[in-house]
């Protein structure tokens, strides 16, 4: 038996996904297909636009036979937590033969190469960074400028796009944390195919894959257009819970952060996770000034720091996020803590990985919310517990927009189709 995974937020399923999922299939021989997927909120710093429930069912229908729920902690980091708290996990699971990515590259080998070169700075390569960081780069500019310093002339076009390109960047990290941790995990990719991550546009040519960014635009706006870039079985999920009308977005929690950060004002939130002292103080001195969670990130960001990670920082501050000891340590010997995984959902016909995952995994499968006090251990179970507040969260703002009843996590079992 071969089991492929791969990490994903599905904010929402789109034809891209099946396309992965279905060449992931193609490419590694796969028996089973397990999706490690963020919960409530992604890694951009936002809410999904629909609950973790909704998109395991599409996650399901779209081909997969097993998702699982990568932490809020790692489900809201950056690209390398990101990277390495899913990897981490999947690496006690002892049964994952493969790593699927997409990639605008599509060569892994190209990746892999670079992926070791990332893994092994010098001294000097180290103060290089530094040095361009201090002169106010962001740091994947920073760290892409101090790496094409060292290359030829030919080899500074190619390495530019590998380490410029979204899906380049996170793949990237993938294969950091695979060298890193030594993983019994082969990586995939599969090369991504029609409109760019960021491209807000959704094409006409129902045949080119378009970005999750532009059917949540499209969604935003109220249009129609995106339906034909979404599997017809979805598209019924869709109406179904009214999600072309009842998107969740940032804004939808502006409220709530406002009065978080007026409350902590005074002490600061340097705390909190990625946020230093000097993010602290530019966010109290533009409290005055705040109108909604998406103006406030675009009046915080600069140069130096992206829109994308002030998001995040203010969702940190959100949820009560402070920065993890296992967040200190270097890159190489750093030991993210993933001491359970949570199942759900399943395709009725998966009972075999299940079974092998329970067989092989150092780390306890967690079916329902009550039977975890007895399975975990108190800080397991504390981490847990904040994956709860950030469901309890999502589903207060979630059913005041759609006047339906909070899913409670204590009572929901896993999706089975």
């Amino acid at each position: 038996m071969k089991i492929a995974a791969i990490i994903a937020e599905y904010n929402p399923f789109h034809n891209g996904h099946k396309y992965q999922i279905d060449e992931t299939r193609k490419k590694t021989g796969a028996d089973y297909i397990v999706i490690l997927m963020s919960g409530d909120f992604v890694q951009r710093g936002a809410p999904a636009i629909c609950n973790k429930y909704t998109r395991t069912e599409t996650a399901l229908l779209g081909g997969a036979d097993v998702v699982l729920e990568l932490p809020s902690l790692y489900a809201i980091s950056s690209a390398e937590y990101f990277s390495q708290g899913a990897v981490t996990l999947l690496n006690h699971l002892g049964c994952i033969d493969y790593l699927s990515f997409g990639s605008e590259c599509g060569d892994i080998n190209t990746l892999m190469s670079c992926a070791d070169k990332l893994c092994h700075f010098s001294d000097a390569q180290n103060k290089l960074l530094s040095d361009l960081q201090k002169q106010g780069l962001s740091f994947p500019t920073a760290r892409m400028q101090m790496l094409l310093s060292d290359l030829s002339i030919s080899q500074k076009k190619d390495y530019e796009l590998l380490l410029s390109s979204p899906n380049n960047i996170l793949g990237l990290e993938y294969c950091k944390s695979l060298l890193v941790s030594g993983s019994r995990m082969s990586p995939v990719t599969v090369l991504r195919k029609g409109a760019g991550y960021h491209d807000d546009s959704v094409s006409d040519n129902t045949r080119e894959f378009c970005s999750a960014s532009a059917i949540r635009s499209s969604i935003a706006m109220q249009k129609d257009d995106y339906r034909t870039h979404i599997p017809e079985d979805i598209i019924k999920i869709f109406d179904e819970h009214h999600i072309s009308s009842h998107a969740i977005t940032a804004d939808d929690f502006s409220s709530l952060l406002y009065y978080k950060l007026l409350s902590e004002k005074e002490i600061g939130f340097s705390k909190y996770l990625d946020c230093n002292r000097d993010i602290s103080d530019k966010i109290s001195k533009k409290l005055a000034s705040y109108h909604s969670f998406s103006d406030f990130c675009m009046s915080l960001k600069s140069k130096d720091i992206t829109y994308s990670r002030i998001s995040r920082i203010l969702m940190h501050i959100l949820l009560n996020m402070e920065t993890p000891s296992c967040y200190e340590a270097t890159f190489h010997e750093r030991n993210l803590y993933t001491p359970y995984v949570r199942l759900l959902g399943f395709n009725k016909n998966a009972s075999e990985v299940l079974s092998c995952i329970k067989k092989h995994s150092d780390i306890p499968l967690i079916s329902n919310i009550p039977d975890a006090i007895n399975i975990l251990p108190p800080t397991a179970y504390s981490m847990l517990k904040k994956d709860i507040y950030c469901s309890d969260l999502y589903e207060y703002v979630s059913s005041s927009k759609t006047n339906q009843a909070p899913i409670n996590e204590f009572k929901t079992a896993p999706i089975i189709i």
